[in-house]
This record gives structure tokens, sequence and C-alpha cells, in this order.
């Protein structure tokens, strides 16, 4: 494969993909999608009442980074581990940026990373794939 080719491959692969469950306001999508930044709402596929467990096998199979403020997903997280299986990584929202103020703090952070992957400074697989960040 040319350099060409190959630098057009490897800057397609570096794009950084987000899902949020029904608990994220819709502001964050709306502000990081304002960014061109690639996000769906489980409302968005339907999925506004599926189960936690459900959330996190969709968002693995799309390689997409969960961003959730749902203590059940530490708990899935020992499961998948306990059990060999990787998850897309998960951005743990703690209490205290839980509220309107919070929402430019979680869009700040992805946007961050978004760009750290886009740059070449970070690397889904290695740097967020089967993870749990807090959002603080």
């Amino acid at each position: 494969m040319g350099a060409g080719i190959r630098e057009t491959v490897d800057s397609f692969n570096m794009s950084l993909k987000f899902y949020t469950d029904k608990h994220i306001p819709k502001a964050v999508a709306i502000q990081l999608r304002m960014r061109g930044i690639d996000i769906l709402r489980c409302e968005d596929i339907g999925m506004d009442e599926a189960e936690d467990s459900q959330h996190l096998e969709y968002a693995t199979l799309e390689r997409r980074i969960i961003i959730t403020n749902d203590e059940d997903f530490a708990q899935l997280d020992a499961e998948w581990r306990a059990a060999g299986k990787k998850h897309g990584g998960i951005l743990y929202c703690l209490p205290h940026v839980r509220n309107k103020a919070g929402i430019g703090r979680i869009v700040m952070l992805c946007s961050e990373y978004h760009e750290l992957v886009e740059g070449g400074a970070a690397k889904y697989e290695e740097d967020f794939a089967n993870r749990i960040i807090f959002v603080s």
C-alpha cells in the first residue's frame, strides 16, 4: 500500500466515537455534534429503555466510548474483566458533574480526547478501550 493511501486509512481509523445512555443531557450530544464529533444517544437508536449491559454491548460493537453517570457501569466493568471480555471504554461522570454545569466539562473532555486521537497523541485501543475514565 502506498504512503498516501496508508495515511488516509490511518487517519480514518483515528476517529473517536461516543455513545450516551439516557442519563446524560441531550445538550452534550448537541455540543459535540457541533464540533464534528461522532456521538449517538441511546434515544437516537431506540435503546432508551435498554439495560446497562445492552448499552455497553452496543457501544463496544460500534467501537464507541459510552458516557454515563450510572454507577452500574463500574460493576459491569468488573464483570466483563472477570469474564475476560473487553469493552469500548466508559466515561463515568462523578456526582458533581451530573448537573447542567457539568455539561461543559463533559463536552470539553470528550473534545480533548477526540483531538488527541485525531492528532495521533492517543489511540482508541490503547488509551480508551476497556478502561473507565472518571469525569470530575
